[in-house]
């Protein structure tokens, strides 16, 4: 054994560097492919994951519309509904699943948004739809009980030709 500067080196170890480095390149050479379509996979997924969002389709007989949409199913989160939004994207609401049917009403405190509401009850009918007037506290609710909301920008159902008795479908 010898030492030099500090360094102990063996004369019975031998490292050739370049092999070794060429074997590594060979080795990830191989596997590179793998790895790439590993993470091309997992990113799909994750940007397919991330993508996916709730919709409602809306048919009758010759007619289906769809809605994106923010599902409100906690008591909280139905308090908050769209209060404090600037704006609602087109094509886009939110959906109260109320998981039961109940006759509480809505009302547009803190809310800016002109808004509709469609009413469904528990078979997945709409039973009524109402345009809502921003920051108005009057109580908004249908003569029968419900057991889910959709609200929206004001004027989509019109203008989907959306009535009630229309079906609604829901995809969470």
């Amino acid at each position: 054994m010898t030492v030099r500067a500090g360094v102990q080196e063996h004369s019975w170890i031998h490292v050739d560097y370049v092999a070794t480095v060429r074997s590594m390149a060979t080795r990830g050479r191989r596997i590179l492919p793998y790895v790439v379509a590993i993470l091309l996979v997992s990113a799909a997924i994750l940007f397919a994951v991330s993508c996916s969002g709730s919709t409602v389709a809306f048919s009758n007989d010759s007619t289906v519309q769809t809605l994106n949409i923010a599902v409100a199913a906690t008591p909280k989160e139905r308090a908050q509904g769209l209060m404090g939004y600037d704006s609602l994207p087109a094509n886009n609401g939110m959906l109260f699943d109320f998981q039961g049917d109940v006759s509480s009403a809505f009302w547009m405190k803190d809310t800016s948004i002109p808004l509709s509401i469609a009413f469904v009850d528990s078979s997945g009918k709409i039973i009524s739809i109402q345009d809502l007037e921003p920051f108005d506290e009057t109580p908004v609710k249908p003569q029968e009980e419900y057991r889910y909301a959709i609200e929206t920008n004001r004027g989509w159902f019109s203008a989907h030709g959306i009535t009630p008795g229309f079906r609604v479908s829901i995809d969470i």
